[in-house]
């Protein structure tokens, strides 16, 4: 999954469906890289680029970082989301868990496509 493109920022618009508020656009930036001398784990650090006056209330942070890896056998996956707020709520939740994935899935699908071009 490294790539020559790391560290570069990436801006996506993703999608997120929230009870009570319906369906959110929040645009973001994000960086992939491998996470120091620990081969197999990846982090994104994200930041939602709306500006102060347009942060959606339950958006208690508009910048966190996502870990991904796999345990030694690749049989299990992790994901750990870092925040700089203590407090959070049901929508902030739900919100980093589809930015989670959706992230995860679009970099296996880079880099996917990148195997296939190099082949």
């Amino acid at each position: 999954m490294v790539s020559g493109k790391e560290n570069m920022v990436k801006e996506v618009n993703v999608l997120v469906d929230l009870p009570d508020f319906g369906i959110v656009t929040l645009p973001l930036a994000y960086t992939w890289r491998v996470d120091g001398n620990r081969p197999g784990v990846y982090v994104a650090s994200c930041k939602v680029m709306l500006s102060t006056e347009n942060l959606p209330e339950w958006l208690y942070t508009s910048t966190f970082n996502i870990t991904y890896g796999q345990n030694d056998d690749s049989n299990a996956s992790m994901v750990s989301v870092c925040t700089d707020q203590e407090s959070t709520n049901c929508y902030h939740e739900m919100m980093l868990s589809i930015v989670s994935s959706y992230i995860k899935l679009r970099e296996d699908s880079l880099c996917l496509t990148q195997q296939k071009l190099s082949v």
